[in-house]
Formats: C-alpha cells, structure tokens, sequence
C-alpha cells in the first residue's frame, strides 16, 4: 500500500519540480538584450511581484523535489517500515507546500506581466488562484470542522475557543510558511535593495 501511494504521490512531486525548473528559465517578461549594461538579466528584476515570484518559484521546486525524495525513500523495500512511514509524512508535507508555492508563483507571474495592461485581469488571477490551495486542504478543513462542534459539546465553549485558537494560528503558520517567507522576502528585498555590481 505504502510503494503504491509513493508512486501514485511521486508523479505529482516530480511533475512540480519540472514545472518550476522550466519557468527559472522562461521568466516572465523575458530577458534584457546582450548588448544592454546589465545584459542576460530579467527584465522585471527588481519588482516586488517578480521578486516573491522568483522566492515562491524556488520553494515550490526545493520542496518539491524534497518530496520526490521522501517518496523514493518510504516506497523502498530496503527501508525499515517506521522509516518508510515517516518519510512519506514528511514528503506529503512538503509536498502541500510546493503545491501552495506553485500556486503563489503562477498568481505571481500573471500579476507582473498583466498589472501594467490589464489590472483588473491580474486582480482577478489572483483572487482565483488561492482555490488550488484551498482545494488541496479542503478534507483537513472538514475535519477540523467537525471537531470543533464535538469539542464544543464535551468541552465546552472556553476550552474550545482557547484550544481552536492556538490550533489555527500554528497550523496557519504550518501551512502558509511558504507564503508568508515568499511576501516578507520580496518586501525586505523592496525596502533594502542591493544593486548590481
């Protein structure tokens, strides 16, 4: 069961990694000409959207390939069964994390090709692009929801405002760490920029 998951979850891992290794290469807005000072360079470096695209690209293809890695490990004979098991958490992990990065990255690009000449288009991908992610964490949600109206019962409202609080707030912080290093990165890099020399 656990080498037929691994398979079937590799694909996806794997498939990820490809995507955001070809888009390093086929940045969005192209490359500045040779002849230019700062030839071969981004066009766009230096814009917040294009800077959190480049740190949400790069998370999506580490994590990702994290992910691959796991995967080989947990569906591998020569592993020891704990081992395997916990690889394949782990991976699974880091592979909702590459899906939430992947996401962010694509919002992202669209945003800084289309913000200068279609706004309202940009705006619109991004409001939409998020729904991948929620997706993705849809049966957690559902889950959660549920135990909060046992808890609710059992433990009463005190207890459970208290409890789903702290768990909200660290598992937000599980979840969208890719998201939150993607937007600080790129604002910090806005605020201190460093020129090319």
């Amino acid at each position: 069961m656990l080498r037929d998951s691994t398979r079937t979850l590799s694909v996806g891992s794997v498939l990820i990694a490809t995507v955001t290794f070809g888009a390093t290469f086929a940045l969005p807005g192209g490359y500045r000409a040779d002849d230019h000072t700062d030839g071969g360079t981004p066009t766009l470096a230096g814009r917040y959207a294009f800077l959190a695209f480049m740190m949400a690209n790069t998370i999506a293809f580490i994590c990702s390939s994290i992910a691959t890695v796991g995967f080989m490990y947990s569906g591998s004979p020569m592993v020891y069964l704990g081992s395997s098991i916990r690889y394949m958490d782990l991976s699974i992990y880091f592979m909702q994390a590459s899906i939430t990065s992947l996401t962010a990255a694509f919002a992202l690009a669209m945003y800084t090709v289309l913000a200068p000449v279609s706004p309202a288009t940009a705006i619109a991908i991004c409001f939409f692009g998020p729904l991948v992610v929620v997706y993705s964490a849809a049966e957690s949600m559902l889950k959660a929801a549920y135990l909060i109206g046992a808890f609710w019962a059992r433990k009463g409202p005190s207890w459970t405002l208290r409890h789903t609080t702290s768990a909200v707030v660290l598992g937000g912080l599980a979840f969208f760490w890719p998201l939150i290093f993607t937007f600080s990165w790129a604002a910090c890099l806005k605020k201190h920029p460093h020129p090319i020399t």
